[in-house]
């Protein structure tokens, strides 16, 4: 008891009380445990990210970077044992999906007022925090050596021409949610029948579809496809460094949100629950969209650099309930069809 005392000597009886609150203050989980975020952006902006976080709140907090479909998988494994407690930069089909299966805990974080209405769940499983659109992107410096100054593809059919065999990369939708939400675009842009029809043909193009849904617009941004399927916020990152690729928006292109869950009996909810109000703060998303180029949902956060305003794409009508409600059957028969 004396030893105790005398640490605490030199300080006043207000001191001493002023950092008795301080501690008490700081829930026991904020001292300990750190709060595991599986996430599905960039892995340099993840760590990011998990840095601003401790420096703006004092808490710790680690990540584990995959693919959408990974995270899904993972999370659908560790049901009996969560080891996760937040999902974050996840597509609303496959948050959807994991809510219908009780994998997601409802949570309505105070900053759902800063995100429009049709970009949260009513019921609070999760929230968007980013927008992003899809296209195909071209290496124009293998453009001009191999098709010289002839026009570039401006529809999805134009990417059904047997010219293109074998020249374009794409993830794989049992794996990417990126792919998935290509897939179901398709759909919703021709219906399911002539979508499968579109899917067949243009899969005699394609030379590999890749796990991730990341790795297509590097492929060919160093020149090793001609040719990637893949949302802007991916390929806007190498024209920002000066590599050759241009990205295109043909007509009906799919678009989707990412978003933020807080897992269900995850080891941390405390923490979870604060790691969501944080990351939907503006400066959080501020860095999203400066270093993952993606669009932001909040109106006082500008457009990546580069970006095609929105009013300028012809977007599909992407039916979020129709994905969710139909992703296990529409992820069984393209295995069947196209796994390669």
């Amino acid at each position: 008891m004396r030893y105790r005392n005398a640490a605490w000597g030199w300080l006043g009886s207000a001191g001493r009380l002023a950092l008795l609150t301080i501690f008490l203050a700081t829930p026991v989980w904020a001292q300990s445990k750190p709060v595991m975020v599986y996430g599905v952006i960039h892995e340099y902006t993840l760590a990011r990210l998990m840095q601003m976080f401790e420096r703006d709140t004092g808490m710790k907090a680690d990540f584990i970077r995959q693919s959408a479909g990974e995270v899904a998988t993972r999370v659908l494994a560790e049901r009996q044992a969560p080891k996760g407690d937040v999902i974050f930069g996840m597509s609303r089909a496959i948050q959807e999906s994991l809510k219908a299966k009780g994998l997601l805990e409802a949570y309505k974080s105070p900053r759902r007022a800063e995100v429009p209405n049709r970009y949260v769940d009513p019921e609070g499983y999760w929230t968007g925090s980013s927008i992003t659109v899809q296209g195909f992107a071209v290496n124009t410096e293998r453009w001009k050596k191999e098709f010289g100054n002839a026009p570039m593809p401006k529809t999805w059919e134009d990417l059904l021409d047997p010219k293109y065999k074998d020249l374009i990369v794409t993830s794989s939708p049992l794996s990417s949610g990126s792919a998935f939400t290509f897939v179901v675009g398709q759909f919703f842009r021709l219906g399911e029948e002539k979508g499968w029809e579109y899917q067949k043909a243009l899969d005699k193009n394609i030379r590999f579809y890749t796990p991730s849904g990341i790795a297509p617009s590097r492929m060919v941004a160093q020149g090793e496809f001609l040719i990637a399927i893949t949302f802007a916020h991916d390929v806007l990152k190498w024209i920002s460094v000066g590599l050759p690729i241009k990205m295109i928006h043909p007509p009906g292109v799919s678009w989707d949100i990412g978003s933020v869950s807080l897992i269900k009996n995850g080891p941390n909810p405390e923490g979870g629950k604060k790691f969501i109000d944080w990351v939907l703060g503006r400066d959080p998303i501020q860095l999203i969209v400066d270093l993952n180029f993606e669009g932001s949902l909040r109106s006082d956060v500008s457009l990546p650099l580069g970006a095609s305003p929105l009013n300028k794409i012809e977007l599909v009508d992407y039916k979020l309930d129709w994905a969710a409600q139909n992703r296990d059957r529409v992820l069984k028969r393209w295995g069947e069809l196209f796994k390669k």
